[in-house]
Order: C-alpha cells, then sequence, then structure tokens
C-alpha cells in the first residue's frame, strides 16, 4: 500500500480527523482541510465532538445518564453539521463521530479507530504557551501514538509548538 499523499487509488486520500466543540477556533481545522483540498491534496475530513461522561450530582439528580447522553448525541449532530457546510461547499468528503469519555484519550483513540492519517487541532491562542489553559491540547500532543498531530491558527496554517 502506497503512503498517503502518493498516487495509488485511495492511498492518496489523507484522511484528517477534526475534534470540535462549540467554540469558533475549533473550527480552525476545517480552514486547514479545505487549503490542503485546494493545493491539489486529496483529503478526507472526519468531524469528531466527544462528550465527556458527566457526573457530578448535582446535574444527575435532576437528569438520568441516558437522558444526558441524549442530549450529548443530539446537540453534537448539530454541530458536526454546522461544521461539516464548508468541507460539503469545498467538496471534501467528510463524516462525523460523536465519543463519549475522557476528551484527550477519545480523540487519541478516534484517529486509531478510524485510521487517520492526520489530527489537526487549534493552536493555543496566546503566544506564550500555557499548558493549564491547553490541557487536551498538552495531552494529545504529548500521547500522540502513531498519528502526526499539527497545531494550526485561526486561517489553517500549521503553527510549531514548543518542544517539537
Amino acid at each position: 500500500m502506497n503512503p498517503p499523499g502518493t498516487p495509488g487509488g485511495d492511498a492518496d486520500v489523507v484522511r484528517i480527523l477534526l475534534p470540535i466543540d462549540a467554540c469558533d477556533d475549533s473550527r480552525w481545522g476545517i480552514r486547514y482541510a479545505i487549503r490542503r483540498h485546494r493545493a491539489g491534496q486529496r483529503v478526507e475530513v472526519i468531524l469528531l465532538n466527544v462528550g465527556e461522561l458527566i457526573s457530578q450530582w448535582q446535574v444527575l439528580r435532576f437528569y438520568t445518564e441516558q437522558e444526558l447522553s441524549r442530549f450529548q448525541a443530539s446537540s453534537s449532530k448539530a454541530l458536526i453539521e454546522d461544521a461539516a457546510k464548508p468541507l460539503r461547499e469545498a467538496n471534501i468528503p467528510c463524516r462525523g463521530v460523536f465519543k463519549q469519555g475522557e476528551v484527550a484519550f477519545a480523540i487519541l483513540d478516534a484517529a486509531e479507530e478510524l485510521d487517520c492519517h492526520e489530527i489537526a487541532m487549534p493552536a493555543p491562542m496566546t503566544a506564550w504557551w500555557n499548558p493549564f489553559s491547553s490541557g487536551v491540547l498538552l495531552t494529545v500532543v504529548k500521547r500522540q501514538r502513531s498519528i502526526p498531530v499539527f497545531l494550526v491558527d485561526r486561517d489553517g496554517m500549521p503553527v510549531k509548538y514548543p518542544g517539537h
């Protein structure tokens, strides 16, 4: 099998995992995928939304875990549909996935399970690297397995991060 980006059927398609949430910066990866596509690279995008398991008794007092799970899945569907619009308009194949669990590890697991070639995530918005405000990002970068993580800016351009 040819590596991604070389001629040879579907092997030249780069599958990019884009974790998304309700924040605007989570959409920066969409611009990254569109840039790659416009540059001539065949890309497929998987939009991942992760619902953290809710365990606060104040919430569980009023809602069952099943009700919360249904709510998260419904909200996720709306987020994914909204995020998919610019990709579909650019004729980029995409699909959405919802997972529940701890965010950083759900991202890493989904990338492997879905046979992704890359993970694209928004770079921290401050010039000073603050691991406390970027806990999920820092965990994904540090614990990446065999799938590279690209940090992108608001224009969808890859940026370097400290230590790499």
